[in-house]
């Protein structure tokens, strides 16, 4: 069994014993992009569980980046006998090196507000040029499924509380921070389109924010960044009122959205992922992990001038979706914030 943190192995145990449609899953190969990252690395540690408990004779090949530091949250699993791991990006690697596979899924790109001004380019070319890459390739392997990882962010500026999937806000196009925004929007219309000329069974997946064990505490965005001040015990440090509202969703919850969409996501579609019932403010959220955490930290309010230099602030003020799409097919978070956020902090304890 993989080393991993029991935090880990029971929300692994959780996802395998709650998502019952595993036989979709039997005899599949899966070639999954960004594996290495948060989301893609739960999702194919999911998998290789899965097919570890029920015998489902599946197969996972990750494609990474780089070697170099990627592989840290796969470890316990490198020498599983049903991973691959190739190594390359999404819009330039040779997929002639690999064997068909019948399921795709399209996890790869920078996520975090810290590179956006650093490499907007890097941001934007898999979700675009290697987006349209796996849908030809999934054509070519004649695939069943593309899951493709948007973003909440597409939605732009919006005024509204309870954001279905056609209600799309204000996006600046020559904002840098749009690099992200904008090229997931392009990657669903390029989903979209391959469903549509060429049958494809693509699929969308709208993800907002999403935390959990594993992630990465240098990411950039104010939940990391409060979890790494709470372990360190340092004051936790807000660079403006905290009056902004986001909903947070746990990993195992998430990992089970995606799995759900795979199985029953309709071609050619776009699926809300969230837990509206976990909103809160920014300021709240502060305090909640300092209350949860066994350092205590204080709250305090600094100035922006003195904030963090290369992060890009998002101009949403509150952006609360509407789950009801994906809530047709049968999925609901389970996980509230203190469960969450209480399963997050001791994650990072050894």
């Amino acid at each position: 069994m993989p080393s991993e943190h029991p935090i880990i192995l029971a929300d692994l145990d959780q996802i395998v014993s709650t998502f019952s449609p595993w036989e979709f899953f039997r005899s599949q190969s899966v070639f999954l992009t960004g594996g290495a990252g948060l989301l893609g690395s739960y999702l194919v540690r999911t998998l290789l569980r899965a097919n570890d408990c029920l015998d489902l004779n599946l197969r996972v090949t990750c494609l990474l980046r780089q070697m170099p530091g990627l592989t840290s949250r796969l470890n316990p699993w490198l020498n599983h006998p049903s991973l691959n791991l190739v190594f390359g990006s999404a819009e330039d690697y040779d997929y002639s090196l690999l064997m068909p596979h019948s399921i795709v899924v399209h996890a790869a790109s920078q996520a975090s507000p810290n590179v956006y001004n650093k490499d907007p380019v890097g941001t934007i070319l898999p979700n675009s040029l290697g987006t349209v890459r796996l849908c030809e390739q999934a054509l070519g392997w004649q695939a069943k499924k593309l899951l493709f990882f948007s973003t909440a962010e597409i939605y732009g500026v919006n005024s509204k509380t309870d954001i279905g999937e056609l209600d799309y806000g204000y996006l600046d196009p020559m904002a840098l921070r749009s690099c992200y925004a904008e090229s997931k929007r392009i990657g669903e219309t390029i989903c979209k389109a391959y469903a549509h000329q060429y049958s494809l069974n693509t699929t969308c997946v709208r993800i907002f924010h999403t935390y959990g064990p594993q992630m990465a505490l240098d990411d950039g965005r104010v939940f990391a960044d409060f979890v790494r001040d709470a372990l360190q015990g340092d004051t936790i440090r807000l660079a403006s009122a905290g009056t902004a509202m986001r909903c947070f969703c746990y990993l195992t919850d998430a990992t089970m959205g995606f799995l759900r969409l795979l199985v029953d996501g309709f071609p050619g579609e776009s699926y809300n992922l969230a837990n509206p019932d976990a909103e809160i403010s920014i300021l709240d959220l502060a305090h909640l992990i300092s209350g949860l955490s066994k350092t205590k930290p204080k709250v305090e309010f600094v100035d922006p001038e003195h904030a963090k230099p290369d992060y890009m602030p998002s101009p949403v003020l509150r952006a609360l979706p509407s789950i009801a799409k994906i809530g047709a097919l049968g999925w609901k978070p389970l996980i509230g914030l203190e469960e969450g956020f209480s399963r997050t902090l001791e994650s990072y304890s050894f």
